[in-house]
């Protein structure tokens, strides 16, 4: 039997609408908008490729939502990364980020028009006007430790795992970079009946205005609660879409990590009482470490963590409604 649902859960959905049309009509991105993209990646690449910019660059490797094919029409941002041939250690990349990130607005402010652009600590966040399309577009520069940075091997990804042991956050959000291409591939290749509850549930984020969960904890957990309803196959989008929503009003439970990678007893210590997703690449990086430093069980909650845990409590209070819509 089909599981039902109420149009107020999720925004713009028609009165008896399947969440499978839904998914199709709002939710999925459009012929259009991934040529658009396309083209955005292929015209940035080509550029950071050329001559004209003053580091060799190996390759370019599509990522974020694009990369992954979980992106939502019309919300997705492109993510460019791509390793530089002589820069091979993190003190390097240190140094040379700065001056790297402003040759990059420069060359781009010569090839395109730019509407506004700010540096992170890891990227170059900008806003591209290519064909009439604005496109939101993060560059982000890697280490090349690799033989292969889109294709890393098991004694890579261990030999990274140890150089992150040694080094504190700043220096391991490096590494972690470097892994983000096996990332993309753990989330990518999943099958698309997955990625199509993945952005369904982010567009529900999105529309509800949940800005404490990102986009990978959202890929991650979807992929979790497909995985405890033992990989259904029939009717698979309203089953997996409740069980994210159980997960998520039931915030404080959420315990999430795959051992593909890494033995994920090995890096719990400090945070095993309270709810994480641990990236399935990166035992250091808990993709919602946001909410989990501030996160308290029970009545009384320090002053200092109010503010998050009203986020939560309003994510889990929606979750609820959501969850309860369907039967």
């Amino acid at each position: 039997m089909r599981l039902s649902y109420k149009p107020m859960d999720f925004k713009g959905i028609e009165p008896d609408e399947s969440l499978s049309c839904f998914i199709d009509r709002v939710v999925n991105p459009d012929a259009e908008y991934l040529t658009q993209c396309g083209k955005t990646i292929d015209e940035v690449a080509k550029v950071l490729k050329s001559s004209e910019f003053d580091y060799k660059v190996m390759r370019t490797i599509k990522g974020g939502s694009i990369g992954k094919g979980t992106a939502v029409r019309g919300l997705s941002d492109v993510d460019l990364i791509f390793p530089i041939s002589d820069i091979t250690t993190v003190e390097a990349l240190k140094q040379k980020m700065a001056g790297m990130k402003d040759a990059i607005q420069s060359l781009l402010k010569s090839k395109f028009t730019v509407k506004r652009w700010q540096n992170t600590t890891w990227a170059h966040n900008t806003h591209i006007l290519i064909d009439g399309s604005l496109q939101e577009v993060d560059i982000m520069p890697i280490l090349n430790i690799t033989k292969d940075p889109s294709n890393l091997n098991d004694d890579e990804i261990k030999s990274i795992h140890a150089e992150m042991s040694k080094t504190g956050d700043t220096e391991r959000g490096y590494y972690n970079r470097c892994l983000r291409p096996l990332q993309i591939k753990f989330i990518g290749n999943h099958k698309e009946k997955i990625k199509r509850v993945i952005r369904l549930i982010k567009y529900w984020i999105k529309t509800n205005d949940h800005t404490i969960i990102k986009s990978i904890a959202v890929e991650l957990l979807v992929i979790r609660s497909w995985e405890d309803l033992e990989k259904p196959d029939s009717d698979s989008e309203e089953k997996i879409s409740k069980k994210v929503f159980e997960h998520l009003r039931n915030f404080g439970k959420i315990r999430v990590s795959w051992s593909t990678y890494y033995e994920p007893a090995d890096y719990l210590h400090d945070i095993s009482s309270k709810p994480y997703i641990l990236d399935p690449v990166d035992p250091y990086n808990n993709v919602i470490s946001e909410i989990t430093n501030h996160y308290c069980g029970g009545s009384h909650v320090p002053e200092a963590d109010k503010a998050v845990m009203k986020q939560v409590n309003r994510l889990q209070s929606d979750a609820e409604r959501a969850f309860n819509s369907f039967k």
